[in-house]
């Protein structure tokens, strides 16, 4: 089950600046939600995909599912099933075409940033290619000029079945770099070079799973233009419906002598469980049966991803091994070069190299309970993650293991990669109180239970509302993460418009950590200190963002220093 305590999404207290490399200055955003343009041709509208979504649907569910922003996108059509269709995506134009009619749309959708994927038809039609990144650089301009506050994301475009339009396209993408070098507005977003063939649909257009891959690359991207120190959630997942699913249940990648963990199998498990969770009702059961004490490994399959791992990348999860040999487990990460974590010489927070053999004969993992493993990425940035496997690896030892792994996370933080004591939420499942809820079933202990799915909330309409947690020891309090309506799934227009936090080293005497104001996000992050308290309370100012009283807490998270 995912307990939210590992997934990290931050929202800037009263607004967040926009910044453009080499600018100035930058725009701020207060109190709405950052507006973005798909700007493009079919490919941006949605040719190929099954839902004509393009994108739009992946980038829309990390930006908000994951990062916790408050996403307007902006455009003049509608394309897809997603929960905002707007684009400027324009099945069969060019880019002179585009150039054409974008001071219109810029004036009426005023974008704060543009995403730009453009170039396929001069391509495919063989339009003037020589000057095609002329072309480009014409029509950045424009953008520039009716947008100037604008970040413009530039593509290198997705590659073409057909093998001369394809050499075209990696004539044009070369050219990129170099249109973009003199405009200190745009930013490069490589689309090309991870998608293959078995990624499209027909000769130019993605398909499904394209798609999704171009969503992950330009979320990836957004980072550096919307991140503003927030943590940059990558996957997160608990195994529950709703979250990300294993792509592969049983799947073996690689295995030497290991079976079945009883005598109807005859080879590794893995897959969802609802037996023994963190804290829902899922996670993810290994089992297996070492066969030879000279040497035994298994690797299955589980997820199915695309991440560009970057400087604070870190990757964490808990496991729970049920005997010894269970402990000899552990998250491993393939990536796209062939390459693999295990194999890179990263290290947990003990020291412990991010190998299944050493992981077990590192002597952190308790059986029979959960244990946290926390692996900075760092030295792997810039590779990309093109599966997740778990992985047992024992040379010396036979017999069964079985056990689970859950709240499996790799998430983008400059806090938490150079601050370990920052992975443990210090509030979960703690005792509680506060003002009256709207329903039992919405009490305040649900902002503590690890998990904002299912309604999973704190509900009150009591105007000046308070929520407190007692964390049950002095703490050095440094970081408190509040999750609002639409962290939930509700609409962001119930996420809490202003509230303030204090702490306190008895619940007598308060002192303000943070006062928020203007939010419209729906995870928001106030960092501070670090303050010694044993006790940290919310008070509501401003439940909606209409004004209303009523406020809606899906999870209150505190981390330490």
């Amino acid at each position: 089950m995912r307990t939210v305590s590992r997934i990290l999404a931050v929202a800037l207290v009263a607004a967040f600046a926009l910044v453009a490399p080499g600018e100035a200055g930058a725009a701020v955003i207060a109190g709405r939600p950052v507006k973005i343009m798909p700007l493009g041709d079919s490919i941006t509208w949605g040719a190929g995909s099954s839902t004509t979504s393009s994108y739009r649907p992946e980038l829309w569910q990390r930006l908000v599912g994951g990062a916790g922003l408050a996403v307007d996108y902006v455009g003049s059509g509608q394309s897809g099933s997603l929960p905002d269709t707007d684009n400027e995506g324009h099945s069969g134009w060019r880019i002179e075409q585009i150039t054409a009619s974008i001071d219109g749309w810029l004036a009426t959708s005023r974008p704060d940033v543009v995403l730009l994927h453009i170039g396929t038809n001069d391509m495919n039609q063989n339009f003037d290619v020589g000057n095609a990144p002329s072309r480009l650089g014409t029509l950045l301009d424009r953008i520039h000029a009716g947008a100037p506050a604008a970040v413009v994301l530039v593509a290198q475009i997705v590659p073409a079945l057909d093998a001369t339009i394809n050499a075209r396209i990696t004539t044009f993408n070369a050219a990129v770099p170099s249109v973009l070098s003199s405009r200190a507005y745009t930013r490069l977003v490589d689309l090309n070079s991870t998608i293959t063939a078995a990624d499209l649909n027909d000769t130019l257009h993605p398909n499904d799973a394209g798609y999704t891959k171009m969503g992950d690359l330009w979320y990836s991207a957004l980072e550096s233009v919307l991140g503003g120190g927030r943590d940059w959630p990558l996957l997160r997942t608990g195994l529950e419906p709703g979250e990300t699913a294993p792509t592969w249940t049983d799947t073996v990648d690689s295995s030497l002598n290991v079976g079945g963990y009883n005598a109807n199998l005859t080879r590794m498990e893995t897959g969802p469980r609802a037996e023994t969770a963190r804290g829902g009702a899922n996670a993810l059961m290994y089992s297996g049966n070492d066969l030879s004490a000279s040497g035994s490994y298994s690797y299955t399959r589980v997820f199915d991803t695309h991440l560009r791992i970057a400087a604070t990348s870190v990757l964490s999860y808990w496991i729970f091994p049920q005997q010894a040999n269970g402990a000899h487990v552990a998250v491993d990460l393939r990536f796209t070069d062939g390459s693999n974590l295990r194999d890179s010489g990263a290290v947990d927070q003990y020291g412990v190299r991010a190998h299944p053999q050493f992981q077990g004969e590192g002597g952190h993992l308790v059986v029979n309970r959960w244990n946290l493993v926390r692996v900075n990425l760092a030295a792997l940035a810039g590779r990309t993650v093109d599966r997740i496997h778990l992985g047992y690896d024992q040379p010396a030892a036979t017999g069964v293991f079985r056990g689970y792994v859950d709240d499996i996370t790799i998430n983008d933080s400059t806090r938490e990669a150079a601050d370990p004591a920052a992975a443990a939420n210090l509030a979960l499942k703690r005792p509680v109180t506060a003002s009256a809820a709207c329903v039992t079933a919405e009490d305040a202990a649900k902002a503590v239970d690890g998990t904002t799915d299912n309604n999973s909330k704190w509900c009150t309409g009591v105007s000046g509302a308070t929520w407190q947690v007692d964390l049950g020891a002095p703490a050095a309090v440094r970081t408190v993460i509040v999750r609002h309506a639409s962290a939930g799934g509700e609409p962001s227009a119930l996420n809490t418009r202003a509230y303030r936090v204090q702490t306190s080293p008895d619940a007598t005497t308060w002192t303000t950590f943070a006062t928020v104001t203007g939010n419209a996000d729906g995870v928001t992050t106030s960092t501070a200190g670090p303050v010694s308290a044993r006790h940290v309370r919310l008070l509501i100012d401003t439940g909606q963002q209409d004004g209303g009283t009523t406020g809606r807490i899906y999870e209150v998270e505190v981390y330490g220093a």
